[in-house]
């Protein structure tokens, strides 16, 4: 028996056992159908959707959607039969599905998000281009010129990142490239996948950006840099995207990565769940899940600035940050005075000093609340050249709107 069957078989008789009940009257039961692994990181997923049930007093059950998944204890739909199910959160990709779906008469949400079809199920989507647009800002505030995107040919989640990096990139008045491959089966022999990106990379004019659709993409990027002798980040800066764990921090370098914030897509989808589980309207767009942030590390820890005076300037600010200075003090650091620094400054970063100093130090300031090991938000202050936690939040406020609570918070659930 197929697994839609299989969903069918579970449908039907809760629809008729949710139909002789009141969700007011009780304990609501949830299914999540979802894969064992997502690339995006399937953990604060499950983080973001758990914590909105325990606000709710929902029971929730993982049902993998692919039973052989799970070799040691396979989940058989058919014996969900007797669990009496009120809703489910599921992950389907072909329209197959989800008109099987859409007949249930059952509340269901879907995160599938590799499609670009209509569907009167309830969708909820990363925000695919906000994620190509904090990619490209971030290799931008690097000082690179040369910016190239690796994509996936025919993945519409591809597709939409590669619009909000090249869109970005034509504010700023650059122009990107692009290297797009088919996408690759699980049989592929790994020279498959890496040979094509080394003969990709000796053509690029150095140095460039790379943004990879996402990480596990620009893991081979790097090892293909240093199959062909690039540098990264000197030669190549790289960013990804997911900030998959268990890939950026644990390459050589670490991998710059755009948080994607599964913990925030979790947490709606349960919402949106609850909602319909209420009967209110099902609402008719994808909800848009926004990325958090670009959570920096060594694979685009560089600054390629022409003017020497500002890359020196620049320099003394990174080495010396956590310390009071004046700009009169950088000036002097670089032989020059104020005003032609100032000058300088915003010719070759279109930004003033002062400027720059301050979201060096909040970028620092975040990198700190996102740590593992977080200090005092009082220590962190001190530590990242603001004196005084006042002063830190209320630079917080006035460039982020935000306060360091929201990024501490959206660093750990990202």
């Amino acid at each position: 028996m197929d697994i839609l069957r299989k969903f069918d078989i579970v449908c039907e008789f809760n629809f008729v056992y949710a139909n002789s009940r009141s969700v007011k009257n009780h304990q609501l039961k949830i299914a999540l159908a979802l894969p064992d692994s997502k690339p995006w990181g399937i953990t604060r997923f499950y983080n973001g959707v758990n914590d909105y049930a325990s606000k709710h007093k929902w029971l929730l059950t993982a049902c993998p959607v692919d039973p052989e998944s799970s070799d040691d204890f396979p989940l058989d739909w058919s014996r969900l039969k007797s669990w009496h199910i009120d809703g489910i959160i599921l992950h389907a990709t072909n329209a197959k599905q989800l008109e099987r779906f859409r007949k249930w008469h059952i509340p269901v949400v879907n995160i599938g998000e590799d499609h670009n079809f209509d569907s009167q199920i309830p969708r909820l989507a990363f925000n695919n281009q906000m994620i190509g647009q904090l990619a490209a800002e971030h290799l931008i505030g690097l000082g690179l010129k040369n910016l190239v995107f690796h994509g996936v040919q025919g993945r519409w989640y591809s597709d939409e990142r590669l619009k909000g990096f090249k869109q970005t990139a034509f504010e700023a008045n650059l122009k990107i490239d692009k290297f797009l491959l088919p996408h690759m089966t699980r049989d592929a022999l790994w020279n498959e996948r890496y040979e094509p990106i080394k003969r990709w990379l000796k053509t690029l004019p150095l140095p460039t950006g790379i943004f990879a659709v996402h990480d596990y993409r620009a893991l081979i990027v790097l090892s293909a840099c240093r199959e062909v002798g690039l540098r990264v980040p000197e030669d190549v800066a790289v960013v990804g995207s997911d900030n998959n764990l268990m890939v950026c921090e644990f390459t050589s370098p670490t991998l710059t990565s755009v948080c994607v914030n599964a913990y925030r897509m979790g947490y709606e989808s349960a919402k949106m769940l609850d909602q319909l589980m209420h009967k209110q309207p099902a609402p008719t767009e994808p909800l848009l899940i926004d990325p958090s942030e670009v959570m920096t590390r060594a694979s685009t820890d560089v600054m390629h600035v022409a003017d020497p005076v500002v890359k020196g300037a620049i320099h003394f600010m990174q080495q010396n940050y956590s310390k009071a200075f004046t700009m009169d003090t950088v000036a002097e650091a670089v032989h020059v005075s104020r005003r032609s620094l100032e000058t300088s400054f915003r010719i070759e970063r279109n930004t003033s000093p002062a400027v720059f100093l301050v979201n060096l130090r909040l970028k620092k300031a975040r990198d700190m609340l996102a740590s593992r090991d977080r200090k005092s938000v009082e220590e962190i202050a001190g530590a990242c050249g603001f004196g005084t936690r006042k002063n830190m939040r209320a630079a917080f406020r006035r460039i982020l709107n935000a306060s360091p609570k929201d990024f501490a918070q959206n660093s750990i659930s990202a």
